[in-house]
C-alpha cells in the first residue's frame, strides 16, 4: 500500500524533507526558497508564486528582486572643464561610445528576445504522447496504490462547496477540473506526469509539449510535459489547466508569464490553494501550485517528490510506463489511480471500466471517498 496521510516513512524520504525548498513569496530564478513540512511530514514543495487574488486575473506578487541579473555600472565621475574644442571632441567621443554600447546591448538581447532558463516549447513526438496516455489498463490495477519507493500524497476530499462547473459541449454544464502550475517549477514537472496518464484514462489531450523544470531551482530539468498549448476533451468533464509562468527569464530575472489566471479562477485559487485546506503544505496566507481543484470537491497539491525523476530522460520515464514493477512508474501510476478517483467522484463513476477498476477502488477506499 501506498504510504497515505499520517503513514510511516523511510529513513530517506525524513532526510530529503530536511533539505527540500519551497519558496511561497516569489523568488526570481536561481534563489529557492524554504518550503513548510509536508503531509505525513514529508518535505513537499518547490519555489510556488503567490496566486493571484480573486477578481484581480492579475500577476502575482513578485519577491524582493534577489538573484536578478543586472548589468554592471560605472562609477559616476565629475566631469572637468574644459575649453569649447575639447568638449566638441569628448562629446562625439561619448555619442559614438553610447552607440557601440546600445549595439551591443542590442545584440545580446537579440533585439529584445527575453533569456531563458529552458527550453521553449516544442511539440511532444507521437512517440511518447502515446506512451504517456495509454498505459496499459492492466497496469493501473496491478500498480494500485502501491509506490514503496516514495511517497505520495493522496488528494484532499473536502464539503460543503458549490460545485465546479464549465460549459461543455452544446452548452450542456459539466464537471470542471481546474489546474494551475508553471513549466518552471519542479513539483509542477512531477505531477503532470500523473495528471496526463490518468486524464487520458477519461479523454483525449492534444497540443502536449516537451518541457523541463527550471535548471536553477531544486530538483533542476525535471523531464516533463508543459500544457500551455494543449486541449483536452471528455465526454465526462472539462478540464482547464493554466500554465502561469514559464521557465524563460526576462531581462529582470523574472520568470515571463504565460497565462494569467480568469478572475473566476483567481477565486478558486485565493479560496482553495491555501493554508485552510492545505495546512502543512502552505504558509497562513500564501497560494501556490501545483494546485488541481476536482470539482470543488475534491483538492489536491504536491502528489509526490520530483527527486525519484532525477537524472532520467523523458523517454526513459514514458517507456517504462508499461512495466508496473518500475519503481518511477509506480509513483506515477499511484498518483493517477488517486487522481482517477477524484474525477469519478465528480462525474458519476464514469467510465465504469476505469471507476469499478481495482486500482481505482483501491484509491478511493484510501481517500474515504463515497
Amino acid at each position: 500500500m501506498a504510504n497515505t496521510t499520517g503513514s510511516g516513512r523511510s529513513q530517506t524520504d525524513k532526510e530529503r524533507s530536511k533539505q527540500m525548498s519551497r519558496s511561497v513569496a516569489s523568488n526570481p530564478p536561481g534563489k529557492s526558497g524554504g518550503r513548510p513540512t509536508g503531509r505525513s511530514g514529508q518535505g513537499s514543495g518547490g519555489p510556488r508564486r503567490n496566486a493571484p487574488r480573486a477578481g484581480s486575473g492579475g500577476p502575482p506578487n513578485r519577491g524582493s528582486g534577489g538573484g536578478r541579473r543586472t548589468a554592471a555600472r560605472p562609477s559616476p565621475s565629475r566631469p572637468s572643464r574644459r575649453s569649447p574644442t575639447a568638449l566638441l571632441t569628448w562629446g562625439t567621443a561619448a555619442l559614438v561610445l553610447v552607440i557601440v554600447i546600445v549595439l551591443v546591448v542590442v545584440k545580446l538581447t537579440g533585439g529584445g528576445t527575453q533569456a531563458t532558463s529552458g527550453p521553449q516549447w516544442s511539440p511532444t513526438p507521437a512517440a511518447i504522447a502515446a506512451q504517456v496516455t495509454h498505459v496499459p489498463a492492466s497496469v493501473f490495477d496491478a500498480v494500485g496504490i502501491n509506490s514503496p519507493a516514495t511517497q505520495v500524497n493522496p488528494p484532499v476530499p473536502i464539503s460543503g462547496q458549490k460545485p465546479l462547473t464549465y460549459p461543455g459541449p452544446g452548452g450542456t454544464s459539466l464537471p470542471g477540473v481546474y489546474y494551475y502550475g508553471a513549466d518552471y517549477c519542479p513539483f509542477c514537472a512531477a505531477a503532470r506526469w500523473a495528471i496526463i496518464t490518468a486524464l487520458s484514462r477519461f479523454g483525449t489531450f492534444h497540443n502536449l509539449g516537451d518541457m523541463q523544470s527550471s535548471s536553477s531551482d531544486v530538483y533542476a530539468n525535471t523531464q516533463t510535459f508543459t500544457l500551455s498549448k494543449a486541449t483536452y476533451t471528455s465526454p465526462y468533464f472539462v478540464f482547464k489547466p493554466d500554465e502561469y509562468l514559464s521557465n524563460e527569464v526576462d531581462a529582470a530575472g523574472n520568470y515571463t508569464v504565460l497565462h494569467k489566471p480568469t478572475p473566476a479562477e483567481a477565486a478558486l485559487i485565493t479560496k482553495y490553494d491555501t493554508s485552510t485546506y492545505f495546512p502543512q503544505t502552505l504558509p497562513q496566507g500564501e497560494n501556490g501550485f501545483p494546485f488541481i481543484d476536482f470539482g470543488n470537491k475534491i483538492l489536491a497539491d504536491f502528489i509526490y517528490s520530483p527527486s525519484i525523476l532525477a537524472s532520467l530522460s523523458r523517454s526513459e520515464i514514458a517507456a517504462g510506463l508499461k512495466n508496473a514493477k518500475n519503481p518511477i512508474t509506480q509513483a506515477i501510476i499511484t498518483s493517477a489511480n488517486y487522481l482517477s478517483a477524484s474525477v469519478c467522484n465528480i462525474d458519476g463513476q464514469m467510465p465504469a471500466s476505469v471507476c469499478t477498476s481495482s486500482g481505482v477502488t483501491a484509491a478511493a477506499k484510501a481517500m474515504k471517498l463515497g
